[in-house]
């Protein structure tokens, strides 16, 4: 295995990209039947925003049976990217194309945890709207030291999530979603690509933060 710099330290990526596809999780996760990912496979593609950072745009794609997602940067960052998340046990790896490189991302793991604990949140319906052309439910998310808002489907979907706590705010707003079933080796990293680990400075530049 081939190393770049040292490892990256707790809390570095999972502030940044991953937080913005924890934020599309963190809603479904604590209504009263709580889903801990959507109920059916799905394409997507999401607009993320973050005060003072360039406008990213991502493909996502949802394996609903594995509990895996894949999601693709169209524009807003440096580099073309690809992220593999798996929703069971935390691990998320960065595909990065142009380096033929996957980079295994630490800390993801303590951050899903928590997200799938949901303690003390608490939300409040404020009624339906329409995103992307599908229905869903608002809802006024709060937390301890953090608050937002929501919009979810009745399958698990998040069409829009914004929230802020002590690292910051984030906001996501689905542009588009289709259900239908998605190709599980679609979720697979590739093969024959070198594993490495990047510093911290090297990764926040390339996710363009």
């Amino acid at each position: 295995m081939r190393r770049i710099g040292k490892r990256l330290p707790r809390g570095g990526f999972k502030r940044n990209a991953a937080a913005a596809f924890g934020l599309l999780l963190l809603p479904a996760l604590a209504q009263a039947a709580p889903r801990v990912i959507p109920v059916r496979d799905a394409r997507a593609v999401y607009r993320v925003s973050q005060p003072g950072r360039p406008e990213q745009t991502w493909a996502v794609r949802f394996d609903a049976a594995d509990g895996l997602v894949r999601a693709t940067s169209l524009s807003g960052t440096p580099m073309p990217m690809t992220v593999l998340l798996d929703l069971h046990d935390g691990r998320a790896q960065l595909v990065l194309t142009q380096m033929h490189a996957l980079v295994n991302v630490p800390g993801v793991a303590g951050a899903m945890a928590r997200v799938m604990a949901m303690q003390g949140a608490h939300f409040t319906p404020l009624g339906p709207a329409t995103i992307a052309g599908m229905r869903c439910t608002r809802y006024l998310v709060l937390r301890r030291n953090a608050s937002g808002t929501a919009c979810l489907t009745p399958d698990g979907f998040a069409l829009a999530a914004a929230g802020g706590d002590t690292h910051g705010h984030v906001s996501v707003e689905a542009l588009s979603l289709r259900l239908a079933p998605q190709p599980a080796s679609d979720f697979a990293p590739p093969a024959g690509y070198s594993q490495v680990t990047l510093p911290p400075s090297m990764l926040a530049g390339l996710l363009g933060q």
